[in-house]
């Protein structure tokens, strides 16, 4: 993202009614698929880190569920805490005797060794070298971990769900990683089979991947969540300053030459339903053509049968799924394997996304 030059408008002989010229970052149009936000929007973006790249989408998996899996980190760090807490309880009186002993005064940790033998000085130092190395990486890799989660800042999950509770709809706002660091400079020109985008934006946009985890989840080495943008945002919606859909899946970056832009990586996703729409009208519509239009219904609620078991709609149960559909169009005289290839495979069918 190169800076345009800024040049003053003006002209030595212009009259009255001339105007300035615009300047080439005014005349240039955002790279697609970018586009200037919404005005609403300024508010949130102001306070957004023009460095790191972000996604925003809603997750609407009911508050429940939301509620059990945080309900994980919650007891894990509650555990952590009152494990480093007990280490601190057992090595503080260890501690302050080897203090005292380093100080020359009376102590249990203070050792004679004039009187005591080799072999007892080399355990008695390496038992201790240890004791220092289990504890310095304690305080270095694991308090950290509590930390962040009760306290972090400028926002901790803690606090998040504080302000924000469990909702059947919640704003999700996700921050590039340290690998934002090392993009090239003309990284926006390219187009999505560029190596940002199909290794860290495209994975991170895919319909059914985001449709699958809830926004806790989604934390991983590309991509963090930001805490304390997804507070502002519910802040913000409960101002009336903004509206949900505002949020709905985009990609948001900043540009030197535009600004902030995002893409609303929405309506693909509008395009995909429609298509997966379409595809089900011809299933309908071919088995009705055949006088088994029976089928088509028998079919809807052999997947929903199977998609609501416990578990969810895994690889097993879609084979199950296919295995009783078989059965279904093969009572019927209907040539399974045939019947697919002409309706071009079960992709876009109910629940059967995920399938090739």
């Amino acid at each position: 993202m190169a800076k345009a030059a800024s040049k003053k408008s003006g002209s030595a002989t212009a009259g009255p009614a001339s105007k300035p010229k615009p300047s080439d970052t005014q005349l240039r149009k955002p790279p697609a698929p970018y586009s200037t936000p919404s005005p609403a929007l300024r508010p949130f973006l102001e306070r957004l880190d023009s460095a790191h790249i972000y996604i925003a989408h809603v997750d609407d998996h009911p508050w429940p569920f939301k509620r059990r899996i945080f309900s994980v980190p919650v007891l894990m760090n509650v555990v952590i805490v009152l494990l480093l807490l007990w280490r601190a309880q057992t090595a503080l009186p260890t501690y302050v005797a080897l203090i005292l002993a380093t100080l020359g005064l009376e102590s249990s940790a203070r050792v004679e060794v004039d009187k005591t033998n080799w072999g007892s000085l080399f355990s008695i130092a390496t038992s201790r070298a240890v004791m220092f190395l289990m504890d310095w990486s304690l305080a270095k890799f694991i308090v950290p971990w509590p930390m962040d989660f009760f306290l972090g800042s400028p926002a901790s999950p803690v606090s998040w769900r504080r302000a924000v509770g469990f909702q059947d709809q919640e704003i999700i706002v996700r921050r590039s990683r340290k690998w934002d660091k090392e993009l090239p400079k003309d990284w926006l020109a390219e187009n999505s089979d560029g190596t940002v985008y199909q290794e860290r934006i495209m994975p991170a946009i895919d319909r059914e991947w985001v449709k699958a985890k809830t926004g806790y989840l989604m934390m991983n080495k590309s991509w963090d969540l930001d805490f304390a943008a997804m507070t502002l945002a519910h802040e913000l919606m409960s101002q009336k300053s903004v509206n949900l859909s505002d949020f709905q899946k985009t990609v948001i970056v900043y540009s030197s030459d535009h600004g902030w832009l995002i893409w609303p990586v929405w309506k693909l996703d509008e395009g995909s339903h429609e298509e997966n729409r379409n595809k089900i009208v011809l299933f309908k519509d071919r088995l009705t053509a055949m006088g088994k239009e029976n089928l088509f219904f028998r079919w809807i609620e052999v997947i929903q049968y199977e998609s609501s078991q416990p578990g969810g709609f895994t690889a097993e149960r879609q084979e199950e799924a296919m295995r009783k559909a078989r059965d279904l169009f093969e009572a019927q005289g209907v040539d399974f394997d045939q019947f697919w290839k002409d309706v071009g495979g079960v992709q876009g069918l109910p629940e059967m996304e995920s399938r090739s």
